[in-house]
């Protein structure tokens, strides 16, 4: 017989298969998540204040931007951690910032650039467990069609080099520890 496991996506749509969702965007869910870019940092009060997000999600593009990002008290988590390099690795576990692996971005990617994202992946999880930075794992889902189940994204976390305590915390515990922070829970 399965165990059911319990778990919390963090970014995607609500679903019978998740304790708790994260939506970000016009997506039904039990959290309200938002994005914020890099270029976009001077005005995350404004962005804070009109949308109410639970939970900030800071969307990496390079070195520096992903230094603003997680040198930001107010983002929770860095979606896109890569490229990412042992100093701000340090940084993230210092300012408890949590790095998303998403299963979407590889599901929808094909051949060479699949490869790429795994490999870049690979780097930031074996780079998050050097720096004690948190990491948690998200379907990304923005459709029925799209919603991965937890044991896949567990499968998904051994993929990118987790072991099997970890990739299942990183999509219960984590998640769960990030939203009573918060306050949500």
């Amino acid at each position: 017989m399965l165990k059911n496991y319990s778990a919390i996506d963090l970014r995607g749509i609500k679903n019978d298969l998740y304790e708790y969702v994260v939506g970000v965007g016009n997506e039904d869910a039990d959290f309200k998540g938002a994005f914020i870019r890099p270029d976009r940092l001077g005005k995350i009060k404004e962005m804070i204040s009109k949308e109410r997000p639970d939970i900030i999600f800071g969307v990496g593009e390079d070195l520096e931007s992903n230094r603003k990002l997680i040198e930001n008290q107010q983002v929770d988590v860095l979606s896109k951690p890569y490229p990412i390099d042992d100093t701000l690795a340090k940084i993230a576990g210092r300012n408890d910032t949590f790095f998303e692996i998403c299963a979407r971005e590889i599901i929808s990617s094909r051949g060479y650039v699949r490869s790429r994202l795994i490999q870049s992946l690979s780097r930031t999880v074996s780079l998050a467990k050097k720096r004690d930075v948190r990491l948690v794992i998200t379907s990304g889902a923005r459709q029925p069609m799209e919603l991965v189940t937890p044991r896949e994204l567990v499968a998904f976390g051994a993929l990118v080099g987790m072991e099997y305590p970890e990739a299942k915390a990183a999509i219960g515990t984590m998640p769960r520890y990030l939203l009573e922070r918060r306050g949500l829970l």
